[in-house]
Order: structure tokens, then sequence, then C-alpha cells
């Protein structure tokens, strides 16, 4: 994965191949969008990569292949902290998805809209 930074040096996600495509990658690994080109995937990360953070996402794991709808509460390059659901209040089911987790592929968080 090719680290991709705003001009101030904030890092806003990641680039990378995959399955003969690029994809445009969040700051914790979680899919932003699929494109034609390395340049295209890479002005997508730039464009939505930080704000994208406060969408809603799916997060949907192998013994749920449905998904369910979730929060970021707090990303990192090391993972994510999840609200399970369409709100994150206090009380509110939370889940942590790491980094490896995600390479492995047994858990995937990817960006709705």
């Amino acid at each position: 994965m090719r680290p991709v930074h705003r001009d101030d040096g904030e890092l806003c996600g990641y680039v990378t191949s995959y399955e003969g495509h690029w994809r445009a990658v969040s700051v914790f690994g979680g899919v932003l969008d699929d494109a034609d080109s390395d340049e295209a995937a890479e002005r997508i990360v730039v464009e939505i990569g930080l704000a994208a953070l406060a969408e809603r996402w799916l997060l949907v794991t192998d013994g749920d292949p449905d998904g369910e709808i979730v929060c970021i509460v707090e990303a990192s390059p090391d993972g994510v902290t999840l609200a399970i659901g369409y709100y994150s209040f206090d009380g509110a089911p939370m889940r942590h998805v790491s980094r490896a987790e995600l390479a492995s592929g047994q858990v995937t968080v990817r960006r709705l809209g």
C-alpha cells in the first residue's frame, strides 16, 4: 500500500492494487472506492479519505455476509473502533477491528455511498 498525504503532510489514506484495478483505502484500511488508475485512486483518497470517516460504513464479517451499518468512533493506521448502528452514543455497542483483521479478509469495512 502506498500512503497518500495532503499538502500539509496529513495522512489521508492509501492506494493499493487489487485484483487488476486500483483501490482507494482509508487510514485504517477500509475500502473507500475502486478506481481505473493509480491517479484516480489517489484523487479519491485526497478528496474524501478523511471526510468519509464521518459517514456510515458497512461492517461485513464471515459470520454475517449481509453486514451491518456502523459509525467510526476512532480510526488510526492500526485499526478502527466502530459503533454498531446508525448513531454513536453513550452505551452503543462497539467493536474494534484491527488492521490485521482487515488485511486477512475476515472482516471488511466498506464505505457506503
